[in-house]
């Protein structure tokens, strides 16, 4: 069957250093979770979103996430991506997309979209063997970590802040030691009122370039401990070539995260039917 496929530039004003999504239209039960998946995997892309029509009134469009590994409740550069997508160069101040964590509000503010953070069902400290996996994955002295905690907005998110953006920077990671965990590793920028973020993926041994869903939940950890203001911007993917550009503002209490999106590829694509 043969279905409109875009891959879209997510978190970035270059067109080539954001994070890239795969993003395919089609009805619902045009095909099958395992080629979905199979094509999440052909693609080695860090998601790939279908969209399809909506099963629910509030919600403008439905999608489904999936990573080369696993199907994913919910991500934020594919909600942007997939919501950029969707839009098609229209404007429409407040877009409602439905995932399986529920209906994500997306508001267009001229050339950015922001979603608003799902809630955190999850918030604990790490465990000791978490706290193993971490050093024994990362080579962090204890001294250069100032703060751990689990975070969840879907993804599970073992978040670190460590004492310097050098720091940050220095770590190279070995996904043998972090088994599955995801670690969300960030520093205060000092050279402004940011963060810089790394998102180390152990399941799938790789670096995300840009991570909504992970700058979702610190931004709801920090703003909230007071180390971060309301509004803010965040760095992601200096380690792995990309030059990501993340925006975060808290309005009426909720915490919303936004970037530029730009399509890179559009075209048809031909995968077997369910």
């Amino acid at each position: 069957m043969k279905s409109r496929f875009e891959q879209i530039n997510v978190f970035a004003t270059h067109s080539l250093k954001g994070n890239p999504l795969a993003v395919v239209h089609c009805q619902e039960g045009d095909y099958s979770t395992e080629t979905m998946q199979a094509l999440a995997r052909w693609t080695q892309l860090s998601e790939t979103v279908f969209i399809t029509p909506a099963t629910e009134a509030a919600a403008d469009y439905k999608v489904r996430i999936f990573t080369p590994v696993e199907e994913l409740p919910f991500a934020g550069h594919p909600t942007l991506g997939s919501c950029h997508s969707w839009l098609d160069g229209r404007k429409q101040a407040v877009v409602h997309q439905q995932s399986a964590i529920g209906i994500v509000e997306i508001r267009q503010e001229n050339n950015l979209l922001f979603f608003e953070a799902p809630p955190l069902v999850v918030q604990r400290p790490f465990s000791a063997q978490e706290q193993q996996q971490l050093i024994a994955s990362t080579g962090l002295l204890a001294e250069t970590i100032t703060a751990t905690q689990v975070l969840s907005n879907g993804p599970v998110w073992h978040c670190v802040r460590v004492d310097s953006v050098e720091t940050l920077l220095r770590i190279t990671p070995d996904y043998s030691a972090m088994g599955d965990l995801k670690l969300g590793l960030c520093s205060l920028n000092p050279e402004g009122e940011g963060l810089v973020v790394r998102a180390l993926m152990g399941l799938e041994a790789t670096e995300d370039p840009v991570t909504g869903s992970l700058q979702a939940v610190l931004a709801q950890w920090l703003i909230e401990t007071g180390e971060l203001p309301e509004h803010y911007r965040a760095q992601q993917g200096m380690c792995v070539g990309a030059e990501g550009e993340v925006t975060i503002k808290r309005i009426d209490g909720k915490i919303f995260v936004g970037g530029q999106s730009t399509t890179v590829i559009s075209g048809d694509i031909t995968l077997p039917t369910a």
